[in-house]
């Protein structure tokens, strides 16, 4: 849950950043965040990344879903090991 509110907040940034809203000024570097928070997957998609900022923010969105998943396999994994 926490890490699914980390990954919207870093996906929101990028737009927001571009536009300047709530006076900030634009800035290249915003989508780093969102790439630390979707790696290692994020590194493996940038050779699918192209100039289009969607499907940029599409193939990040789904790293982070594929992180997601994995930490909640994780966690399931181990509630049923505790018992």
């Amino acid at each position: 849950m926490i890490y699914g509110l980390i990954g919207l907040a870093a996906l929101l940034i990028i737009p927001l950043n571009a536009v300047g809203a709530f006076g900030m000024e634009p800035d290249p570097l915003s989508a780093v965040y969102a790439l630390i928070v979707a790696a290692p997957w994020s590194f493996f998609i940038l050779d699918y990344a192209g100039e289009n900022v969607f499907w940029n923010l599409v193939l990040v969105a789904i790293a982070m879903a594929i992180n997601g998943a994995i930490l909640a396999l994780l966690c399931r994994h181990a509630a049923v090991r505790r018992r």
